[in-house]
């Protein structure tokens, strides 16, 4: 079978909507098992990369079919949001790349489902940018507007053209000051439990915020040549998401993996021999 051409696959959008149907009855647990979650992420993955077009009016009932369930699993599993950090992340990315290029119609979506977004929003504070297009619109509640007449109707959408966006920052930005607390307790760490424990904090921020590795890279580079092998697989892991942030200090870790591969510590070595394909991969 030939490959579809990027083009025609906003053509294929009900199929896809209606693929994400009848999936978020299981419990979280049994949900991620069998890999529903990582299937969510490669569709809002795929409408991340039909861009503009999935936008456009011709495309809008499947769109909306598709946030719709997106809405559903947020709020099916909102007590698991943690575990839902990258997925809500994009979610709200994408909603805003939405009212940017088609405000009337993301405009209807987000008036229609108001309730649940502010849900999402009062879950998640550090969502700058939801708070942004929730306080930037004016919700006004659904009921009675099948009273309204035609001329309300395009005044609203005269209205959402003109939308006005309290900011365009996904989240609030951290300061060097909020992470300098994890920096020092890095830097005088003498024990491998204290390590480890500043290491786990720094996984779990970065899973919501992977900007912040940028702020250990230092750090990172010398656990990656550390002899405690939890250490350093986190540390390497760590890097590794650092890189896929921001691919462009890809070659700010060269210098490291040189120096691990060419490490006395034969298991320093097995580690980044085991990395460096992905490592390999982020550099091209």
């Amino acid at each position: 079978v030939a490959p579809l051409p990027p083009v025609s696959l906003p053509r294929h959008l009900p199929m896809i909507a209606a693929l994400l149907h009848g999936r978020i009855h299981l419990n979280f647990q049994e949900f991620r098992q069998q890999k529903h979650l990582a299937f969510f992420l490669h569709v809002l993955g795929i409408l991340e990369l039909l861009q503009p077009q999935v936008f456009q009016n011709e495309h809008q009932g499947a769109m909306w079919d598709c946030l719709l369930s997106f809405i559903q699993l947020l709020l099916s599993y909102r007590k698991s949001s943690r575990h839902l950090a990258c997925f809500i992340t994009k979610f709200v990315q994408f909603i805003h790349k939405y009212i940017t290029s088609n405000a009337p119609a993301a405009v209807s979506f987000l008036q229609k489902h108001s309730s649940p977004l502010h849900d999402l929003s009062s879950d998640n504070n550090d969502l700058a940018m939801l708070k942004s297009l929730l306080a930037g619109l004016s919700l006004p509640s659904r009921a009675g507007a099948s009273d309204r007449g035609a001329e309300d109707e395009k005044n609203d959408e005269a209205a959402a053209g003109s939308l006005p966006l309290v900011s365009v920052s996904l989240f609030t930005p951290l300061t060097p000051a909020e992470m300098a607390p994890y920096m020092k307790s890095l830097s005088r760490g003498q024990n491998v439990e204290d390590i480890l424990e500043v290491l786990t904090d720094i996984d779990e921020m970065a899973r919501r915020r992977p900007e912040i590795l940028a702020f250990f890279s230092t750090h990172l580079q010398k656990l990656m040549n550390s002899e405690e092998e939890t250490c350093r697989n986190l540390a390497f892991n760590l890097a590794l998401r650092s890189i896929q942030n921001n691919p462009s200090i890809a070659a700010d870790f060269l210098p490291t993996f040189m120096y691990c591969l060419g490490s006395c510590d034969f298991e320093v070595v097995q580690t980044a021999l085991r990395n460096l394909p992905e490592y390999t991969l982020l550099c091209q």
